[in-house]
């Protein structure tokens, strides 16, 4: 293997690889955490009409995801691969996260067709082209281990900043500066140029070191069909697909109905900022702590401890849904038990890859991110359409007032849905157990790719 693969990645492209997410959640948090709130409650759309649209997008978003994966796979440029992506998508990123505020005063269908339109290219078409590339850069800079799962930290930790930045200071800009559509667009600009300018500064001073023949066996590039057959076939794909969803399944709740739950439940819009920062600052302090943990413990062991005592924090609140303090306490262990599960989630996914290349011969990089990530868009996408029409059965209207069964649903799917999710994880991440063979594997690999280079030698002489 070449030496330039595992040598050590200075603290200035950690962090500037982490700023990356950090522009990413900008989006990210707006579109999970705060969109559904401003469709239904600022322009006043019907929430059904809303869940609907982001249902049927997330599905179009799942397919750009292979598509994305896939020329991914076969993109050749002079920053490489994934890199370039990243200055490609800068600017329609930012245009993109302005246009989902300026929904147009007019008929309910209009607002239907204007939303469902930018919707999509933002979701579907920038951020998917930007974000895939972004995650798949990882597993390019890097493929020591350590330097991976470190990395991936500081990516976990920064982007846990952004979206709580996101989450918390969004209502407070949007009331300083007037409560209005127009407030919101505003706050959207602003955010729109720090996004530009964070990525300029990930794609600096970040490089790809690792240059491995991808999608290709034999030297022959291998169909788009095949690719996907050959990703089935790795079981430790199709489980982290399914923790993805799971995952998804928790973000969507939690995003969607946050500022429900904080307007509604507890009668102050503006808890969504306490909340986000009870749940962040102790996600940001594990990841900071987890590094020892990781090489003691493996990533699976304390992925799965993260999820038992997320799981623990959510079912504290049935005890009593409209307790403040309880709703915080469950915030600080839902953070301890996301940074647990994210802090290694990243540095798993790079696993997995390298698994791959092991057990089919084929590297698949893009193609096993973006594969992974549309299976948790559309976990995303149903959650969503689902909650909107539990919401719309029980009565909500995106009202100032709303009725008791509302306000039982929305407690129902905050807390119920959330512990769904993180009991899901636990048990999925107990049949997970790549950690134990990783180093064999790897091991592997290298006598593999060293035999390879020899034989190239040979035939070239």
């Amino acid at each position: 293997m070449g030496e330039k693969q595992f040598e050590a990645i200075s603290r200035k492209e950690k962090i500037a690889y982490g700023t990356g997410d950090v522009a990413c959640n900008i989006v990210f948090a707006l579109t999970t955490s705060l969109l559904l709130y401003f469709y239904t409650n600022v322009v006043h759309v019907n929430v059904f009409t809303v869940g609907i649209i982001m249902m049927v997008s997330r599905i179009f978003d799942g397919v750009s995801d292979v598509l994305i994966g896939f020329l991914i796979d076969r993109t050749k440029s002079r920053y490489g691969k994934a890199r370039v992506w990243i200055l490609w998508m800068m600017f329609p990123y930012g245009l993109s996260a302005v246009l989902l505020f300026t929904v147009p005063q007019a008929a309910q269908w209009v607002q239907a067709i204007y939303i469902f339109i930018t919707y999509n290219f933002c979701t579907t078409v920038v951020y998917t082209a930007l974000n895939l590339p972004y995650a798949t850069l990882a597993s390019l800079i890097t493929r020591d281990v350590n330097q991976r799962a470190s990395i991936n930290l500081y990516r976990t930790g920064m982007s846990a900043i952004g979206n709580l930045a996101i989450t918390s200071i969004t209502f407070p800009l949007v009331s300083a500066l007037g409560d209005t559509q127009q407030a919101w667009v505003a706050v959207s600009i602003l955010y729109a140029l720090l996004a530009v300018l964070l990525l300029w500064f990930c794609f600096r001073h970040c490089h790809e070191r690792v240059h491995l023949p991808t999608g290709q066996r034999d030297g022959q590039t291998i169909p788009l069909l095949q690719k996907l057959r050959l990703i089935l076939t790795n079981r430790y794909f199709v489980l982290f697909f399914l923790l993805s969803i799971a995952l998804s399944l928790y973000e969507a709740i939690t995003g969607s109905c946050t500022a429900y739950y904080a307007q509604y439940i507890l009668h102050n819009r503006n808890l969504t900022g306490a909340f986000a920062s009870f749940e962040a600052i102790p996600q940001i302090i594990a990841v900071l702590l987890l590094s020892p943990f990781i090489y003691r413990f493996g990533k699976r062991n304390v992925a799965f401890v993260g999820a038992l005592i997320a799981s623990v924090g959510v079912a504290s609140q049935f005890l009593a849904p409209d307790n403040l303090t309880l709703a915080l306490f469950a915030c600080v262990l839902r953070g301890i038990g996301k940074g647990c599960f994210r802090g290694v989630k990243y540095s798993m996914l790079s696993d997995i890859i390298e698994y791959g290349n092991w057990k089919t011969g084929v590297r698949l990089e893009g193609m096993i991110v973006s594969t992974t990530t549309a299976g948790q868009k559309f976990g995303s996408g149903i959650t969503t359409a689902a909650i909107s029409l539990l919401l719309d059965l029980a009565g909500f209207a995106g009202n100032d007032a709303i009725p008791a069964s509302a306000q039982s649903m929305i407690a129902y799917i905050y807390i119920g849905g959330n512990l769904l999710a993180w009991v899901m994880i636990a048990l999925l991440l107990i049949l997970y157990r790549l950690d134990k063979y990783y180093p064999e594997i790897m091991a592997d690999l290298a006598e593999r790719e060293s035999a390879n280079a020899h034989s190239q030698q040979n035939t070239s002489c």
